[in-house]
C-alpha cells in the first residue's frame, strides 16, 4: 500500500468506548512482551481508566491511529512541568503499535499529531523514552529518523 493512500486510509481518533476491547487486546500484547512489565500483574480497569484522563485532563493526550473499525495502536502522553524548571514538556506514557501493523504509518502519524497537540499548547520540548526491551534499536532509528537524539537509557532492577 502506498504510503499516501495508507495516511487516507488511517485516521487518529480520541478515546471512545466502542475501542475498549481492542484496546485490551492490545495491552495485552504490550503487556506480554515487554521485557520490563510482563512480570507485573495487568490490571484492565486501570488501563481504560488512565485513557479516560483525557477526557477531563486537557495535559493527557491519548489517541488511537484507526483503519475503517480496526485499532492499529495508540500514544498516551502528557504535558508537565520539568521538575527544576516552571518550562512543561510533553512525555510519551505509552505508545504502541499491534504486532501485525508494525512497519505501517500508524506511530508516525500518533507522533506527528501528539506533537502537534503539544505545540498548539506552546510546548516545545519532547520526551520519549523506550522501556518495553522491545526492538530497542528499531526503535532507536526510528526516533533518530524523526528527529529525536537519544540522550540515556532505561533500566529496571526487580529486588
Amino acid at each position: 500500500m502506498s504510503a499516501i493512500l495508507e495516511i487516507a486510509r488511517t485516521t487518529i481518533f480520541p478515546f471512545q468506548e466502542w475501542m475498549e476491547p481492542q484496546i485490551i487486546v492490545m495491552a495485552k500484547e504490550m503487556h506480554a512482551e515487554s521485557a520490563s512489565h510482563s512480570d507485573m500483574l495487568l490490571d484492565e480497569n486501570k488501563v481504560i481508566s488512565q485513557l479516560r484522563l483525557s477526557v477531563t485532563n486537557p495535559d493527557v493526550y491519548v489517541r488511537f491511529a484507526v483503519r475503517g473499525e480496526e485499532v492499529l495502536g495508540g500514544f498516551f502522553g502528557m504535558i508537565s512541568p520539568v521538575f527544576f524548571s516552571r518550562e512543561r514538556a510533553a512525555r510519551d506514557m505509552a505508545w504502541f503499535v499491534r504486532k501485525s501493523r508494525r512497519g505501517s504509518l500508524a506511530a508516525v502519524m500518533l507522533l506527528a499529531d501528539f506533537e502537534a497537540w503539544a505545540m498548539a499548547k506552546g510546548v516545545h520540548k519532547f520526551f520519549l523514552g523506550q522501556s518495553t526491551g522491545v526492538a530497542v534499536e528499531t526503535t532507536k532509528l526510528l526516533y533518530e529518523k524523526l528527529g529525536y537524539t537519544v540522550v540515556g537509557v532505561n533500566t529496571v532492577k526487580v529486588g
